[in-house]
């Protein structure tokens, strides 16, 4: 059961058997929690884990008659939930300090799983690699999937091997340079690198480096995106990939990078889980409770006495300094500097 925003994330997931979509919006208020207890009841499980623990919820389950109900107690949890956590029939304390994930694994030793592994998967829809082939093309001429499979010649032997999700890498009229990412925004605009110091890195990175940046984002960041392209002095080594993917297509462009540049969205976690070097620039966030955790990973975070602000279950939305100086700090030529230590 998942925000109809995240459900590409999970829609192609082999060990998910039904998705249903539902808003916050759809279970506010009396009515909305009954709605949400019959929707539960109607599926007749036996075990439910919340991974997002909130009243509604923790009232929905209790109706819907759900034998066992997990979560979790968030570090910064409210009266009213603690009220209402008295529905669940087992809670782990999430504890500042401790990566949120872990805490995860620990609540679920109350269906009897033990483990700490904290790897994660993300999975690409059908045509994602034929889609990211064109956009990669179309707008550069170059085709690069990692890592490589060599000795293809032949479109009618990679059509094949694009079909079997085999790895391809070809070059079509120019060199096969590393590919870098940059995402364009972030849900939170708080984090938010902005176009103008985005525009700075991808002109350092293409002026020290011998590669190709493609910018990353939905429809709604191609205005921020032209005005970065606007900026930068090298155009032909820049790729606009914004509003081109949708979350269960963009795994098959974030998979043939060389490496990823970020603040802490979705996408860098994206990164993180298919083993991309990742630049993590943390800003204003609780790195001990939430950040990528792959072995090529650089955190990029200035000891301010504000930082952190923001926590995974109690979020910042606003610089209390009205400077945002996590974030704004950073500079670009620190960012290039990490990257040739990675790349």
């Amino acid at each position: 059961m998942v925000n109809p925003v995240t459900q590409g994330l999970l829609k192609h997931n082999p060990y998910v058997n039904e998705i249903i979509t539902i808003k916050a919006a759809d279970y506010m208020g009396f009515r909305g929690k009954l709605k949400l207890s019959n929707l539960i009841c109607k599926g007749n499980y036996d075990i439910a884990v919340c991974l997002n623990p909130n009243v509604p919820f923790a009232v929905a389950l209790f109706w819907a008659a759900v034998p066992i109900r997990l979560s979790v107690m968030p570090d910064f949890a409210g009266l009213t939930f603690r009220l209402a956590s008295v529905f669940f029939t087992s809670l782990e304390s999430h504890v500042g300090g401790r990566l949120v994930m872990e805490t995860y694994m620990l609540m679920l030793r109350g269906i009897g799983i033990e483990s700490n592994n904290l790897s994660k998967e993300v999975y690409k829809s059908g045509g994602a690699d034929r889609k990211v082939q064109q956009i990669l093309q179309e707008d550069k001429n170059i085709i690069k999937v990692i890592p490589m499979k060599t000795g293809i010649q032949k479109t009618d032997e990679l059509d094949s091997c694009l079909r079997r999700n085999d790895n391809v890498c070809l070059s079509c009229g120019q060199t096969n340079k590393p590919l870098i990412g940059i995402a364009v925004s972030s849900g939170n605009k708080l984090k938010e690198l902005g176009a103008g110091k985005i525009a700075e890195i991808a002109n350092g990175l293409l002026d020290n480096l011998d590669v190709t940046v493609t910018l990353i984002g939905s429809y709604q960041d191609k205005d921020a995106a032209h005005n970065i392209i606007d900026c930068i002095t090298k155009k032909d080594r820049i790729v606009d990939a914004t509003g081109s993917l949708n979350l269960s297509e963009l795994p098959a462009l974030i998979e043939r990078l060389s490496l990823f540049i970020g603040v802490d969205t979705g996408i860098a976690y994206m990164a993180d889980a298919l083993n991309i070097p990742v630049i993590h620039l943390a800003g204003p966030i609780d790195t001990t409770e939430q950040r990528p955790i792959g072995g090529k990973i650089t955190i990029i975070q200035h000891k301010l006495p504000c930082v952190p602000c923001t926590y995974v279950f109690k979020a910042a939305y606003a610089c209390k300094r009205d400077d945002r100086m996590c974030v704004t700090s950073v500079s670009a030529v620190e960012i290039v500097e990490a990257v040739k230590k990675l790349i």
